[in-house]
């Protein structure tokens, strides 16, 4: 009986897969949380030196290839949250988007809307 449920978790996985792998189904999980005017650089930017002032362990990752930004507040050994700043519409448009570990706090997300404003 393992032997099959092993099987037939492997075949639901692929098949959600696709093209991707069944790694990046499980840990490539992102949560669309809000479309920001503005470009995603400078929105990712001044949401960084906000939440700087208050968490120790948080890290600003440029991934210029994606045109995405992330910031993750760290906690050893796990990340807490990750938010991912992806640039829409030629840099008029950021799509604010939760990815790894819980849910980012509203203090979080207020912060970059308010970078938006």
């Amino acid at each position: 009986m393992k032997g099959r449920t092993s099987v037939a978790l492997l075949a639901c996985m692929v098949s959600l897969a696709g093209c991707a792998g069944p790694a990046e189904v499980l840990f490539n999980n992102s949560i669309v949380v809000d479309h920001l005017d503005g470009n995603y650089q400078r929105l990712a930017s001044c949401t960084y030196e906000h939440l700087a002032r208050r968490y120790a362990q948080l890290s600003m990752t440029d991934l210029r290839e994606r045109q995405t930004v992330r910031i993750a507040l760290t906690q050893a050994p796990l990340t807490h949250w990750e938010l991912s700043f992806v640039d829409e519409e030629g840099g008029r448009q950021t799509r604010l988007e939760s990815t790894s570990g819980s849910y980012p706090s509203e203090h979080a997300l207020a912060l970059a809307r308010a970078c938006a404003a």
